[in-house]
């Protein structure tokens, strides 16, 4: 072991060098092709001049923008744009406090566009808590993966809390702008004009219909979206469902940090919510899960989950169960596949998706928005619906290296992370944990990615190619055997590294 620890560093660093000497050159290129405007650049049609910098008014109708949704992404585009002195309209179905049991981990790169968009003080006054890194577990040895945050201020860590809080926060700030409406209504459908998106209907609390018009809508109506499939082509898949329970007055093993267990059949993830209380999320793969009201869920969780929860918390888990607060929620993935729809453009969940693990959804959203907002704040107006849809085209273009990045992280580490009866899967497991645990290089690189503070699509591939690599390489010391090279062999061909990194490839160039 020694020897393939000696071994492991210098793996990440040559895999490292090698890819980034394969694809620098196309990189480079394909860069220049594809620069984002800027702002004294033309104008959409003509007709969407360069703001004078006393904020953006439409030529008629009273609102610039409506935004369907007032979840974490509505809420923080609603400021955003409202802010840049945008009139804006929000229209969301239930304006009391959410009650999710996800959405509670904001990644520190998060955090940082949070900052951006002036709204980290949505993190105060909720019993917010700093998360500064994750512990990982795996058959009864653990390593402690600290986030790099070295060269940031001294506020920027990663935040979890109850989503429902962070929500209200950001409506309220949202709301305190006169510029922004946030009304209570269920929006049922888009209007449109040939072809172009006019404004929405939706029903308020009483049951009328009403309707409302602004020359860009923006759907942010969550994972439950019904408006999506008439601005993208959905593909929406359940690889799992978490069970949610809250552990109260729970001491972690590793204070501020999040905690991953390695466990049969796939992850436990454990974080704090608040000072006395700690979400527990365990993964159930498929999109069943036994049934709470008959008592199967709790002697699931007791029989076959709470084994291989640490010893620490394993009173706090059990107690949590007998309490009898369990919950279910499917996880979704779901890739981007637009339809640029003129007056209209979807973000958020009803967007995006990708599974919950990495706790990477906010992070995405809010860079997102961060980008929208960059594109949108050199115009001052934005009737010319036809030339709007083409001008914010390159708003897919420059979300993905963010977002592919998150999204394909959280996709290859469910499947390493998650046991398999394959021999081959089962050692890329063991060397994931063992590569993560040397420490240096080797933890800050997928660290950095995991938190979205180095999003970059060539620092994941060459980690997860050099995962690979050393799993090979563990294998083949002291001595290879016949067996050993074909364990290898089919460590390398069912790696997700090697299914992931395609579409990582087509990011890269």
């Amino acid at each position: 072991m020694a020897a393939a620890a000696g071994f492991g560093p210098l793996v990440g660093a040559a895999a490292a060098t090698l890819l980034a000497a394969v694809f620098l050159a196309a990189v480079l290129g394909r860069r220049r092709r594809r620069r984002a405007p800027v702002e004294g650049s033309t104008a959409p049609g003509g007709g969407c001049a360069v703001a004078d910098g006393e904020g953006h008014a439409a030529e008629d109708g009273t609102t610039d923008v409506i935004i369907v949704g007032a979840g974490v992404a509505g809420s923080a585009l609603a400021y955003t744009l409202g802010k840049d002195g945008r009139r804006v309209h929000v229209i969301e179905r239930d304006l009391t406090e959410p009650d999710r049991i996800v959405g509670e981990l904001l990644q520190p790169g998060g955090y940082l566009r949070l900052m951006e968009l002036g709204l980290q003080d949505c993190v105060d006054e909720i019993d917010a808590q700093r998360v500064l890194g994750y512990a990982l577990f795996k058959d009864g040895k653990n390593t402690k993966l600290s986030y790099p945050l070295e060269k940031f201020h001294s506020d920027v860590a990663g935040r979890s809390f109850h989503n429902g809080r962070f929500i209200q926060r950001m409506r309220q700030k949202a709301a305190s702008l006169p510029n922004v409406q946030l009304e209570q209504g269920t929006v049922t459908s888009l209007i449109e004009e040939n072809g172009t998106v006019k404004g929405v209907q939706y029903k308020i609390k009483s049951g009328e219909e009403q309707k409302a018009y602004a020359p860009l809508t923006i759907v942010c109506d969550g994972c439950f979206s019904n408006l999506r499939r008439a601005l993208c082509s959905p593909k929406v898949e359940v690889p799992s469902c978490f069970v949610g329970l809250v552990l109260e007055n729970c001491q972690l093993p590793h204070a501020n940090h999040g905690h991953v267990i390695l466990a049969n059949p796939s992850p436990i993830l454990f974080y704090p919510i608040s000072s006395t209380e700690v979400r527990c999320l365990v993964d159930v793969p498929g999109q069943k899960v036994p049934s709470i009201a008959s008592g199967d869920m709790a002697n699931y969780l007791k029989t076959v989950v709470a084994p291989q929860i640490p010893p620490e918390i394993y009173d706090s888990f059990v107690a949590a169960i007998d309490k009898g607060s369990i919950r279910t929620m499917p996880n979704r993935s779901m890739p981007a596949a637009p339809h640029p729809t003129p007056g209209a453009l979807l973000m958020g969940d009803a967007f995006n998706m990708r599974h919950p693990l990495t706790g990477g959804g906010m992070t995405v959203a809010l860079s997102d928005i961060v980008v929208l907002r960059n594109l949108l704040k050199p115009l001052r107006n934005l009737h010319d619906a036809s030339s709007l849809c083409k001008y914010l085209e390159s708003f897919y273009t420059l979300r993905k290296p963010v977002a592919s990045t998150i999204n394909t992280l959280a996709g290859a580490l469910y499947k390493v992370f998650s046991s398999s009866p394959d021999k081959a899967r089962d050692e890329m497991r063991q060397a994931c944990f063992d590569y993560l645990s040397l420490g240096g290089v080797c933890s800050n690189g997928p660290i950095a990615l995991l938190s979205g503070l180095n999003p970059r699509p060539l620092s994941l591939v060459a980690h997860f190619f050099a995962v690979a690599i050393y799993g090979v390489g563990r294998l083949m010391l002291p001595v290879p055997s016949p067996k050993r090279m074909w364990i290898g062999a089919r460590l390398i061909s069912v790696s997700p590294p090697v299914f992931c990194s395609s579409n990582i490839f087509i990011i890269c160039l």
